[in-house]
């Protein structure tokens, strides 16, 4: 019996402290929307989100050895389950995104809702106090049958909710990072490497979840029990919202025309070419080996690349052509990103500077344009297959 309140115990406090921290970060968003202009995708994305976990955890409070909820609401918070992964979705999108929008086809992430009251509804149509036991039932075999179905399959269904919208997060992710080397030179606080972290945080203990429903269906002890269920309500909570009252979506609007969208079709051109961003530019051959060549001569005439904060739009402003152009230029003429050229550009002062100075290598990195020695390094030994201290070694008179 004392283990038993001991587990109620810890089970009580956890969902107590998930829901005020809940609230807390609920309560900043709302503030957070007054105070930022749009586009604010991603703080609709996160009252959502702490909206759903807040529910989960009235629902859980409601319904509970010790509290008596409505009997005609039990059960139906379960249809909004899936908002966890659907919100999380529309956070990724809109930190990925330049102009985060909605459009006609966002209708079809109402499906794993309606698919889940479809999947819960032999139950849900049945009385308040039968669904909570509080009333003698008369329920037909086939009914019953109906109802076990149902739970199955919309089991079935958050895992493969799970599955689809935590690889549609990956990918877009994964883009994300190779979208940001085509606009910036300093990728310091664009990588997003902490969102990387809160998915799968959030898939980790979403799967954990799950395993441990069905291993207690199959009379398993329970995972979650006395202080780890206290570890798993709260920490999704807390390391959610820490971030969610900080984040800004990286990407200027600027950068909307110039980025490949991932939800972009993989499906090949009228001329039966894959598809390209560049598709449409109208660029040709001569066009960018002008351009090209234009390109390198500012470069070295203004060593642009010093500029700490230089990114796609300032030297295409320099050099007087549209940034999807200098973009095309770079990506299929040049055959780099705009982060390795200006980089690459930047290593070359770096090695001239390291032979024909006495600047230290902090020095020399801030004066070539980096932001910081590890990124200079990183870059330097990747371009030169040696270190900064290597190369003056070897090279200098």
């Amino acid at each position: 019996m004392m283990e038993i309140r001991a587990g109620l115990y810890w089970e009580h406090l956890g969902v107590a402290g998930a829901l005020a921290v809940s609230v807390f970060v609920l309560l900043g968003l709302m503030l957070r929307l007054r105070d930022t202009s749009p586009p604010r995708m991603h703080i609709w994305a996160m009252i959502a989100f702490f909206t759903v976990n807040i529910s989960d955890g009235l629902n859980s409070f409601a319904y509970s050895d010790t509290f008596n909820g409505p009997p005609a609401l039990y059960r139906w918070n379960d249809v909004i389950i899936p908002g966890f992964m659907v919100a999380l979705y529309f956070y990724v999108r809109a930190l990925t995104s330049a102009a985060p929008k909605l459009v006609r086809a966002d209708l079809v992430h109402l499906v794993p809702f309606l698919t889940g009251l479809l999947c819960l509804a032999p139950a849900l149509i049945l009385p308040g106090e039968v669904r909570l036991g509080l009333a003698p039932d008369d329920i037909t075999d086939g009914h019953q049958t109906l109802i076990d179905t149902g739970e199955t399959a919309f089991w079935i269904l958050w895992v493969i909710i799970l599955i689809v919208y935590g690889a549609i997060c990956i990918r877009r992710l994964i883009l994300h990072k190779r979208n940001i080397r085509d606009v910036f030179s300093d990728l310091e606080g664009k990588t997003l490497r902490w969102l990387d972290g809160l998915v799968a945080t959030i898939l980790i203990i979403a799967l954990i979840v799950i395993a441990d429903e069905i291993g207690q269906l199959l009379g398993q002890r329970p995972i979650r029990d006395g202080i780890w269920s206290l570890f798993f309500d709260v920490v999704m909570p807390v390391s959610f919202g820490i971030f969610a009252l900080r984040a800004n979506p990286p990407l200027p609007e600027w950068t909307e025309a110039v980025l490949e969208d991932a939800l972009v079709p993989n499906e090949p051109t009228q001329q039966g070419k894959p598809y390209s961003r560049y598709a449409r530019s109208g660029l040709t051959e001569a066009d960018m080996n002008r351009y090209a060549a234009r390109l390198e001569k500012r470069m070295a005439d203004g060593q642009l690349w010093r500029d700490h904060g230089l990114n796609l739009r300032g030297l295409a402003a320099e050099i007087a052509i549209p940034p999807i152009h200098l973009s095309e230029v770079l990506n299929t003429k040049i055959g780099m990103s705009f982060y390795d050229y200006v980089n690459q550009c930047r290593i070359r002062d770096a090695c001239n500077l390291l032979i024909n100075s006495n600047d230290t290598i902090i020095e020399i990195s801030e004066a070539v344009g980096f932001n910081a020695k590890s990124t200079f390094n990183t870059s330097f030994k990747k371009v030169t297959d040696q270190t900064p201290s290597q190369w003056r070694t070897t090279h200098k008179p």
